[in-house]
């Protein structure tokens, strides 16, 4: 796809950004999947910018105009505009910047969760409510009585008035000095200042990532950071951009319980922050105490960091935790939009072509394809005790082979399919004890609330994903599965497709995915046991043969290495 990233432009804003591109996110410089282009939006003209790139006609845009209405660069009110367009999107969103860090704070405390600071108990830290004015932040916020509190909020109150002018400016306010003489020099309840109990420890992240209608907490990180005193003990934006800080990845074993308790935490931070619907996801920010108690600070709705050089630790979570890396992470955003407003493949069409051919499906198995000495040599080889998710089942073909060869039957089966027709024979076998409707990018996390899959199977049907839709896929493959995940991926020959096309079955055109496959990788605590490659079946349409190959993957930790946490899934409003 070609891909237009929306970055604010910082020239003649004044930012302490302005002159640097350190800092800029270059999606492009992490993977090759995809073409990017960044285009840089200035405030004042923003308009008719966004209206000369979407006239360009990219296939995807990624907006990250982080600006609020306090800040001199595009964000909100361009977003707004960005967003009224209705053109394929992921990123930041208006309604998102316009909630500063006081009402996400308020909102968690009405929720109950995550965990969030107090805002009565001594010592108090005072900073201010949106994220890039963290400059004002340094060892005079801590206050540890009324009088340094009271001298911490006049300072601030005095460093926020051009952020105040610019948002009095911004919404159209035609006194601005009366609206920022409106705010009292100590007041404690200023809506853009936020007071809150100073937690003293170390600071965590965890990413989460939006996906479909649901999300997932990959790895925390405790953050690494030069030497400072515990008044000076802040994450600033200078601190983050500093070349000593780092991130260092935690895995469960190391801590269980704290892993558990920010991976939970985060995922209520994504609930009570409203991310949903920016199909990318956040950021969330902790201090966790010495004896273990997590707090959140903040949120932001940036959760994959494309940064290059020095700074490119900040994307550490997605990195190293993400199964396929900063490659994945670009086409669950794509994908995420793509699902949500139902864009893409005609499914409907697909799952009536596969009705149509249900009684006849297994005989023209027989006749036309070697998937029964295919799967028995896949259910002789491998172990498959527990719980399977066989992917696409169809008329449950892989269930009788595996029965055939387990008499033990020490597994259990559930299968997911979009034609009602497959699934009603699949039902009557009687060897699947759940059979559902549904599709592949859809269906793991729904049934994943319900029950544990040790392992997952796929045959037959990775082709008709798009490229970013069998990666969105494997990645909830790699987060499921606790023991294995064995898939076929169809070396689908272009003459299949002409032949579709000729016959006018063009719905029905499939992919060859098996680049793809390859460029994704294997994740980390996997690793690849099997391949081969083996004549699969010919089309009864067109009769063209296609060869498979079958991929076998194993857990390396087994049950205990799976530090991906999933939200449970709930429909969206």
């Amino acid at each position: 796809m070609r891909i237009c990233v929306l970055q604010p432009s910082h020239g003649g804003s004044g930012s302490n950004l302005e002159e640097s591109t350190d800092a800029v996110s270059k999606p492009g410089a992490h993977t090759s999947q995809h073409k990017f282009e960044n285009r840089f939006i200035h405030m004042k003209t923003a308009r008719e910018e966004i209206d000369n790139i979407v006239a360009e006609g990219f296939d995807f845009y990624i907006n990250l105009l982080w600006g609020t209405l306090d800040d001199p660069v595009a964000g909100i009110q361009a977003s707004q505009y960005f967003e009224s367009l209705g053109v394929p999107s992921a990123g930041v969103r208006s309604w998102q910047r316009s909630r500063n860090k006081k009402a996400f704070h308020e909102n968690a405390r009405r929720r109950g969760a995550p965990p969030v600071p107090g805002t009565t108990q001594f010592p108090l830290v005072v900073k201010p409510a949106s994220g890039r004015t963290s400059q004002m932040i340094d060892e005079n916020s801590v206050c540890y009585n009324e009088t340094e509190l009271n001298d911490a909020l006049r300072r601030i109150n005095s460093q926020m008035y051009p952020f105040r002018l610019q948002r009095a400016k911004a919404l159209g306010i035609m006194d601005p000095q009366a609206y920022i003489e409106s705010y009292d020099p100590v007041g404690r309840s200023s809506d853009d200042i936020v007071i809150q109990e100073y937690i003293d420890g170390e600071d965590y992240v965890v990413t989460v990532i939006e996906m479909g209608d649901s999300a997932i907490a990959l790895n925390p990180c405790i953050m690494k950071s030069k030497g400072l005193s515990r008044k000076e003990k802040f994450v600033t934006l200078d601190l983050k951009l500093d070349p000593k800080t780092r991130m260092k990845l935690i895995t469960r074993d190391d801590d269980p319980a704290l892993f558990g308790n920010l991976q939970q935490a985060a995922l209520e931070a994504f609930e009570a922050g409203m991310f949903r619907g920016s199909y990318m996801g956040c950021d969330v920010d902790f201090r966790v105490r010495p004896d273990g108690q997590v707090f959140v600070i903040g949120a932001n709705p940036l959760p994959a960091a494309f940064l290059p050089g020095e700074l490119k630790h900040q994307g550490l979570p997605t990195i190293e935790s993400l199964p396929g890396g900063h490659t994945a992470v670009v086409d669950i955003f794509i994908t995420n939009y793509f699902l949500r407003n139902g864009i893409g493949r005609e499914w409907g069409k697909v799952a009536a072509n596969y009705d149509d051919m249900a009684q006849t499906y297994d005989g023209d198995g027989e006749t036309h394809s070697q998937d029964a000495k295919n799967f028995q040599t896949i259910v002789q080889q491998f172990d498959f005790a527990g719980t399977v998710f066989d992917l696409a089942c169809g008329t449950g073909f892989f269930g009788r082979v595996l029965a055939a060869n387990r008499p033990e039957k020490d597994y259990s089966l559930t299968g997911f399919d979009i034609s009602v027709e497959m699934v009603a024979i699949c039902r009557k076998t009687g060897l699947y004890s759940e059979v559902y409707i549904d599709r592949m990018q859809t269906c793991l996390l729904k049934a994943h609330d319900q029950a544990e899959a040790d392992h997952i199977v796929c045959f037959g049907a990775a082709h008709f994903l798009s490229p970013e839709e069998l990666t969105f896929c494997l990645v909830l493959c790699f987060v499921v599965a606790r023991k294995s995940i064995t898939i076929a991926i169809d070396e689908i020959p272009d003459s299949y497709n002409e032949n579709l096309d000729r016959l006018g079955h063009s719905c029905m055109r499939s992919l060859n995915h098996l680049a793809h496959m390859e460029s994704f990788g294997v994740p980390r605590g996997w690793r690849l046991i099997s391949r081969q490659r083996q004549y699969s079946w010919t089309s009864p349409t067109t009769g063209d043969d296609v060869f498979s190959n079958f991929f076998r993957f194993e857990r390396i930790d087994g049950e205990n290495g799976r530090d991906i946490k999933a939200l449970a899934v709930r429909e969206l409003n």
